[in-house]
């Protein structure tokens, strides 16, 4: 028989085991876990036979009398996936997440999580605007989400209510706009204030002057106290000069003595005689120089070399109509001159130009391409500058470009291991190394993300408007990033030649040979949902009408075949089959004819997360949102599904 101290224990644990159970903490997190990667297996005490605030899973503090989750400290575990989940713990005092792969879906919300007093989200995949809700957190002290992809404005004002708040630190984001107010800087409530390596702008405020000039550097359009740019001159030397001026300096320096006025005279005609002596030589070695591009280019181009003997690479160097811009984080060189005197190689010519590695000096690596047939140059400037302001780890950045009248060459991180393309299709022969399915679905997902960062950017929306296999290029770390953003809006109209991708509204009809010609986010799906089929096919988008990828792909779903349909490299990995089918029925959805009929690309993203983490079959589960009138009317699932068969 069991003994009374047995007895009590045995009703101890089942009361602690049922309240687990009822305990809304208990369910978040085990949503939380199933929602990531933990390719480290970081989170194996998370099981849900135990009580995470008994049996101590990892990182979980809980309140001992209400057994309520109130600190959650995942640091530095390789976690990839979602953080939307953990919005429903709400009396967590500190959260500290930094150092992972996190990222969010939509724009994080911290409202409902009114108990917080720390909150350390650094070194992490975030992307949107500010966290609505901060604001609201009256009791937080600590806030730190540098070292992410956050965008938009600073919410100043907000967190100019929070007179709590001891931390700030965003910087090495995309942040733009002005700093301040915080009315309550002066009293010394915040310690720690750092918006460095961010894109804001104006004037300093006054209260942010006892701040080093660390916590602002790498905004290059900052000035004032601490900082060395100042505004008064800035702007003085910005603005011509007014008639009077001359003659208010000249009443005001009365008591100057005459050799001092012949002093500057005598200096000022000097500098004019060397200005003009300058001018007339840059002139005359300038229009040699133009003579001696125009003849490299009638010779035959090499496949290696340096970049004056790659056809004429520069049709000039400092003349008043060139311009050559270095965005932050750029290494290894400062102005074209650099740019010239290095190696390259020939990497392929396309629609878009030519394409060169370039090894620098210095030994670091990047990738030149040479557009040609561009629009006029006022329409593209300001669009570079757009991109090169793009940092996302599933983005290749611009980190440079340089524009004459002759040239337009967009400097980029070179990444070694090739397009997405070339591991799909390249050497089918014998001998190659097969893209296992893993790598396939981390590739698809990755692209994904990359191309939801750039659709949600500013909320300016965004597209890519060249999308295809080619332009997804793997990093040393084996993630996806899309590259060649935005060269649609640089090249004329004829040299974009993308039928494969091409969505059906771009297509001229058979009535009158036109087509809807603004390209849209949407356009971007379709082209993504055409790299699904690649992806799951094996094949190439070539072809058009019933020859197209498409046009086979639905096809053989109407007919319910079975493996046919998929890459025979892919055969080996029959356990997966689920995984395939929900993969396809993402790609269907990307393909609908009409656009308002495509999900948006963060859609898009979370359904390929869905079917990383949870398997094909949970896909299904996403059918209500994709009804959601906030997903632009999308289909569900279900009107979308292909039904095949289990194949031998």
């Amino acid at each position: 028989m069991l003994s009374k101290q047995n007895f009590l224990s045995i009703i101890i644990f089942f009361f602690f085991f049922s309240s687990s159970l009822s305990n809304p903490d208990f369910v978040t997190l085990l949503s939380f876990k199933s929602s990531l990667l933990d390719s480290s297996n970081a989170l194996s005490t998370w099981v849900n036979s135990t009580n995470p605030c008994i049996d101590s899973w990892v990182g979980v503090t809980c309140n001992p009398t209400t057994h309520r989750v109130t600190k959650l400290v995942l640091e530095n575990l390789n976690l990839t996936g979602s953080i939307d989940a953990l919005s429903q713990l709400t009396q967590l005092r500190l959260l500290s997440l930094k150092q992972n792969h996190l990222s969010s879906a939509f724009d994080l919300n911290f409202s409902s999580l009114k108990n917080l007093k720390l909150l350390y989200l650094s070194h992490n995949l975030l992307t949107g605007n500010f966290p609505d809700g901060i604001h609201f957190l009256w009791r937080l002290r600590r806030l730190d989400i540098s070292y992410n992809y956050f965008y938009g404005e600073i919410p100043f004002a907000e967190l100019a209510q929070m007179p709590r708040l001891l931390t700030l630190r965003l910087e090495f984001n995309s942040f733009t706009g002005k700093i301040g107010p915080f009315s309550f800087l002066p009293s010394g409530s915040i310690l720690d204030f750092n918006v460095s390596n961010n894109f804001l702008y104006g004037e300093i405020p006054a209260s942010f002057s006892l701040f080093p000039a660390s916590s602002f550097s790498g905004n290059k359009n900052l000035c004032g106290k601490p900082m060395a740019l100042d505004c008064f001159h800035r702007a003085v030397e910005s603005e011509p000069a007014k008639p009077g001026d001359v003659g208010m300096k000249n009443k005001k320096k009365k008591g100057a003595s005459n050799w001092t006025v012949s002093l500057i005279i005598t200096v000022d005609v000097v500098a004019i005689l060397a200005a003009l002596v300058t001018i007339t030589c840059c002139c005359y070695y300038k229009k040699r120089r133009n003579s001696g591009a125009r003849e490299g280019i009638k010779r035959k181009v090499g496949s290696a070399g340096s970049l004056t003997s790659i056809g004429g690479f520069y049709g000039g160097r400092g003349g008043r109509d060139e311009v050559m811009v270095v965005f932050d984080g750029c290494k290894g060189f400062g102005d074209v001159n650099d740019l010239l005197k290095s190696s390259a190689e020939l990497l392929g010519k396309g629609c878009a130009g030519t394409t060169y590695k370039v090894v620098m000096d210095g030994g670091d690596t990047v990738v030149v391409k040479r557009v040609r047939e561009r629009r006029k140059r006022k329409e593209g400037d300001s669009w570079l500058r757009i991109i090169g302001g793009l940092r996302h780890s599933n983005i290749v950045s611009l980190r440079a470009y340089y524009d004459s009248n002759e040239e337009l060459l967009l400097v980029y991180d070179f990444l070694p291991n090739g397009s997405l393309h070339s591991l799909l299709h390249g050497n089918r022969g014998p001998g190659r190394t097969p893209l296992d399915w893993t790598t396939r679905l981390k590739l698809a997902s990755g692209s994904a993300l990359g191309l939801a960062f750039l659709h949600g950017y500013n909320k300016a929306k965004h597209f890519h408007g060249n999308l295809s296999s080619s332009n997804i290029i793997v990093d040393h770390l084996g993630n996806a990033r899309v590259s060649d953003i935005g060269l649609h809006q640089l090249l004329l109209a004829a040299s974009i030649s993308n039928n494969g991708y091409k969505a059906p509204e771009l297509t001229p009809n058979n009535q009158n040979n036109v087509s809807q010609r603004r390209f849209t986010q949407k356009c971007d799906v379709y082209s993504f949902g055409v790299i699904l089929l690649e992806i799951l096919t094996g094949k190439l988008p070539t072809g058009e009408g019933e020859t197209s990828l498409v046009k086979w792909v639905q096809r053989v779903a109407r007919e319910e075949w079975t493996w046919e349909v998929f890459d025979f490299e892919l055969l080996r990995y029959k356990e997966m089959e689920e995984e395939m089918v929900g993969l396809m029925q993402v790609a269907l959805l990307c393909l609908a004819p009409f656009p308002r009929d495509r999900p948006k690309m963060n859609m898009v993203h979370m359904m390929i997360e869905d079917i990383r983490t949870k398997g094909g079959r949970q896909l299904g589960d996403r059918s209500s949102i994709m009804n959601d009138p906030s997903s632009d009317s999308s289909p569900s699932l279900s009107e979308s599904t292909i039904n095949f068969t289990s194949g031998s």
